[in-house]
């Protein structure tokens, strides 16, 4: 395991450059290692063989990448995972599972919980590494996406629906009683020009509230139809 350095930690905002391997088997770290080496990764690469000191460095540094391994003695991958996700200064590293080929659906498991990727130690080449990289990266982006997304469909249902409250049957009631108001006193033929005038504008503009309100008010239904709440990401 590599001893956590004495100096401080990057200031926010800094750019990270930064991996964590987490493997209780020092010759996979170095293998794994190596492997980022050859694949052009200059980051700086830290290292841990339990979840208690896996959980030091994620103290220490922000991460763009933590690579784990699913089989750690009593432990399981699963359970650093969960350490890793709900750390409130690693919200940006990518963790990315490392099994074994008999593994599958320990894979497919990680996946669902929170990995944005998977390594088979077996088939592990530097090519190997670079693609399940980018493929973190690549999921990370289409989750923020679709996390803003469900954002954006919260807000709009949100406003619709006060709208909805602060513009309901009752002001409908006070705009019909205007409506008929004004088309009394235009029956009136003794009725000033220019305040028949300013009543017609009157009468126009709220003709064009209630249209307002009918557009709303299909807007909502196909809110509630056309834009589901898409499923949350982990």
């Amino acid at each position: 395991m590599t001893e956590l350095p004495v100096h401080s930690k990057p200031r926010p905002g800094q750019m990270l450059s930064r991996a964590l391997i987490l493997d209780d088997n020092e010759i996979d770290i170095l293998r794994l290692t190596k492997f980022c080496r050859k694949a052009g990764l200059e980051f700086a690469i830290d290292s841990a063989q339990t979840i208690t000191d896996m959980q030091a460095h994620l103290d220490t540094f922000p991460y763009d990448i933590v690579f784990i391994d699913y089989h750690l003695g009593f432990e399981t991958g699963l359970d650093a995972l969960r350490v890793l996700t709900t750390h409130p200064d690693q919200v940006e590293a990518l963790p990315i599972m490392v099994t074994s080929v008999t593994d599958c659906g320990t894979a497919i498991e990680s996946m669902r919980n929170g990995c944005a990727d998977y390594l088979v130690k077996e088939e592990l080449t530097a090519s190997a590494l670079q693609k399940s990289i980018a493929s973190a990266f690549e999921r990370r982006i289409v989750l923020s996406m679709i996390s803003e997304a469900n954002v954006l469909n919260r807000s709009l249902r949100n406003m619709i629906n006060r709208f909805e409250r602060s513009c309901g049957p009752d002001t409908r009631k006070l705009i019909r009683n205007l409506l008929s108001g004004i088309g009394e006193a235009k029956r009136n033929d003794d009725i000033d020009p220019e305040i028949r005038a300013n009543m017609t504008v009157v009468e126009q503009g709220c003709r064009d509230v209630v249209a307002l309100f009918d557009d709303v008010a299909t807007l909502s239904i196909d809110a509630k139809h056309a834009l589901p709440q898409i499923p949350r990401t982990q």
